[in-house]
């Protein structure tokens, strides 16, 4: 329940800063209703079912008995929500902001935002699929609903980026090597930052603290 809800939190809060923060400062909205939908219901809907497969962890019989009044959402849970999510919106935002400066094409700059959303989520879902391991770790092919509805998620973006018929639906357009690498790497750094979080509440249990 917790990493369902922590994968489902992180996505909704990125999307609030990202579009308050636009709105804030008089730009245009970074991605559009049809995009918003598409996120929420694709590129985190069918990967937040398989995170429910998620097999057991062996680990869960070491951890000490809970009190009965625990909130769900505890404090490494709100670093990795709210700290981590934060620094990588205002990253993303930074990006929009640059890309408004440097093209002319809305459309362009909003699909480089759209894109860089679901990437984000779909790759850092597999961080968060245990608070008690690395994602190094962890064997990414135990879970084989979730590589299924991640590349499934994955292909859903390839079809409405690149066939022409659905791009307008989705004002979208077609990006090119370089606009990938970055949006990857922009990836990349949320789950580098969410591992080192993970690493230090892992240390500290190791160490009864």
């Amino acid at each position: 329940i917790r990493k369902v809800i922590l994968y489902l939190l992180s996505d909704s809060f990125s999307e609030i800063i990202l579009i308050a923060g636009s709105l804030m400062m008089g730009l245009p909205l970074p991605i559009v209703a049809t995009q918003i939908l598409w996120l929420n219901l694709v590129a985190d809907g069918l990967p937040n079912i398989a995170m429910t497969l998620e097999p057991g962890e062996k680990e869960v019989m070491n951890d000490k008995p809970r009190r009965k009044d625990e909130p769900i959402l505890n404090k490494e849970m709100k670093i990795l929500i709210f700290a981590i999510g934060i620094i990588t919106d205002l990253v993303l935002l930074g990006l929009f902001v640059v890309l408004l400066g440097m093209f002319t094409d809305i459309t362009y700059i909003r699909t480089i935002i759209f894109v860089a959303l679901g990437v984000d989520s779909l790759l850092y879902v597999f961080s968060i699929r245990s608070l008690r391991r690395s994602i190094f770790n962890k064997n990414l092919f135990s879970n084989r609903y979730l590589i299924g509805a991640v590349i499934i998620s994955f292909l859903a973006f390839f079809l409405i980026i690149y066939i022409p018929w659905l791009q307008p639906i989705f004002q979208t357009v077609s990006l090119g090597l370089n606009e990938w690498l970055l949006i990857i790497g922009l990836a990349f750094i949320k789950i580098v930052l969410i591992e080192i979080v993970k690493y230090y509440f892992i240390v500290k249990k190791r160490k009864g603290i």
